[in-house]
């Protein structure tokens, strides 16, 4: 393979042009900031204007160059000196000409995506899946500085079919209940590799019994990615992921992870693991204030694979952006080393950066797959980019359409749709219909008291409207009426936010300040209108729903009867 070196300008650079090495390139000013690219060091420096000192600039720009460009004859001394305050000036003029600086124009270690789709690699050099090696600096406005080792580069070759069949042999050594769940875990090393230039980062949740091979798979997976893993050990604060992940491309490998939504060190995982799931690179991320006065830009594009006993309860935003694995009893097969996995890990990555087409062409597929089959869009995001992309290790061309659909039968299309069905909305009515409260109805030609969940006095309702006034009664003051009406039974919730017998109603839930109304409305039939909840009650706004069939009488006839 014939290597060609670019310059920032994009032109090639020759043996015979060597000139001396050093200066520097104006990015702009950030507060009262100076942010320059060394072209010695090749690395970004915020430089404060007490920090433009002879020396310091010697160390920064390169002696050499400042001796050659800024040493003048000095008639006083008469000799040549370096007029550290001409290029300090020169600094300055430049940074302010070219305006303000944001940090999120870089792009340190990690695999990019250019203007042209295709693949960029920052590690010990600055190269793309072709050969073209390019010189560290700012190409289609971007800033790639020398900042660390991706552990692969255009020299390393790419892992064979049977090295790629030694991982997944390894992955799926735990006795998994669901299918393909090892082709899934390979899946995730590929978006692990170029996680930054996905749109969509899906993250792996695995579950089962103590020694069911859990933690041994989440061992590969840090052997495999190397420098590019963030290995940590439960649920992590918000701080450390600021500190160790922030504008980073790696990617979380989390053991003991036992998701309790009450613990406020879960929650933060959750929030970065869900703001990673879609952050794009130009989006500002989580913004902080610090003690200088002025704010700063959290960014986040890490996929996480997590291994616990107990996956918890997760929100529907969360478990719509993690695929959960579940295996049991004792794995099977054979292990692999740590020093086979970082010899394939390397080779992996390359073959990967290598199919960067076969994975898009074959993600477009999948999603199609997966939509034709019932599955939603927020589905095919996290599914269909874990398969498309364990595809892409496999095979050297794209998934047609049969091969697409063979790999979507084989995932257990149905169950995950269901899991994808959990909704905020469908959370929220259920909230509202479990609440067991005490009523007092007629059975028979008494009037007895009885607890009933809001669930089953509107069943009773539906079965019967008429004949029972207390409950219908109880029901408006908890600011709740059903009704036939346009041939159906709606549900009519009071909207506002004060009422606070349905504030009651929601305690404990993330609705119990309101809310509701909103969530509801989203469920089918939804509207708003204006109606009156009771009799003696005035019209006020309330959220309309159809009542669940599960809550209607079994019998038409039933229904038609009591309406």
């Amino acid at each position: 393979m014939t290597t060609t070196i670019l310059s920032t300008e994009g032109t090639p650079l020759t043996s015979s042009a060597k000139p001396t090495p050093g200066g520097f390139q104006a990015l702009g000013v950030t507060g009262n900031k100076l942010a320059v690219f060394s072209l010695l060091n090749k690395h970004v420096h915020l430089l404060s204007p007490s920090d433009l000192k002879e020396m310091n600039m010697k160390a920064l720009f390169g002696a050499e160059w400042c001796e050659e460009n800024y040493e003048e004859f000095d008639p006083k001394k008469e000799a040549l000196v370096f007029n550290h305050r001409r290029l300090a000036t020169d600094v300055i003029s430049a940074c302010q000409h070219a305006g303000p600086y944001s940090e999120t124009l870089e792009r340190k270690v990690g695999v990019w995506k250019m203007d042209d789709g295709q693949l960029v690699v920052n590690g010990r050099q600055l190269w793309r899946p072709d050969g073209t090696v390019m010189e560290h600096g700012i190409h289609e406005g971007r800033v790639y500085p020398a900042s660390g080792d991706v552990q692969f580069d255009c020299d390393t070759p790419a892992a064979t079919d049977a090295e790629v069949r030694k991982i997944l042999a390894a992955f799926n050594s735990p006795r998994w209940i669901h299918p393909m769940a090892g082709e899934l875990v390979l899946g995730y090393i590929g978006v692990g590799i170029v996680s930054v230039a996905l749109r969509r980062r899906p993250h792996v949740l695995m579950t089962g019994p103590a020694a069911c091979g859990k933690s041994t798979v989440l061992e590969y997976v840090r052997w495999l990615m190397g420098s590019l893993a963030y290995a940590c050990t439960g649920p992590q604060t918000l701080a450390a992921f600021y500190q160790s992940l922030a504008g980073t491309t790696k990617v979380v490998v989390n053991d003991e992870f036992e998701a309790d939504p009450t613990r406020k060190a879960c929650k933060d995982t959750f929030e970065i693991a869900r703001m990673s799931y879609s952050l794009q690179e130009g989006d500002e991320g989580i913004v902080r204030g610090t003690v200088t006065g002025k704010s700063r830009s959290y960014r986040f594009y890490s996929p996480f694979i997590a291994a616990g006993i107990s996956p918890g309860k997760m929100e529907p935003a969360d478990l719509t952006r993690w695929l959960i694995l579940e295996a049991k009893g004792k794995p099977v097969g054979d292990r692999l080393t740590e020093a086979e996995a970082r010899d394939i890990g390397p080779k992996l990555a390359r073959l990967f950066v290598n199919r960067w087409n076969v994975f898009q062409a074959s993600e477009d597929m999948v999603r199609q797959r997966i939509l034709a089959s019932g599955g939603d869009g927020r589905m095919a995001d996290t599914v269909g980019t874990l398969l498309a992309s364990y595809w892409a290790f496999v095979s050297e061309t794209p998934a047609t359409e049969k091969d697409a659909e063979f790999l979507v039968s084989m995932l257990g299309i149905e169950e995950r749709i269901a899991v994808h069905a959990v909704s905020d909305e469908l959370q929220c009515l259920e909230a509202l219909t479990s609440r067991v409260i005490p009523v007092k109805l007629m059975d028979g030609p008494a009037l007895v008291t009885r607890h009933l969940s809001i669930g089953q006095a509107i069943q009773t309702v539906c079965k019967d409207p008429t004949g029972q006034p207390e409950l219908v009664m109880r029901l408006a003051q908890l600011g709740l009426r059903v009704a036939m009406a346009k041939g159906r039974w709606s549900l009519y919730v009071a909207n506002s936010h004060t009422h606070q017998e349905l504030r009651k109603l929601f305690s404990g839930s993330k609705w119990a300040t309101g809310g509701w109304s909103v969530v509801l409305r989203r469920l089918p039939g939804g509207e708003e209108s204006t109606q009156r909840i009771g009799a003696g009650l005035g019209a006020s706004k309330v959220t309309v729903i159809d009542v669940p069939g599960h809550l209607l009488p079994d019998d038409e006839d039933d229904m038609l009867l009591a309406a």
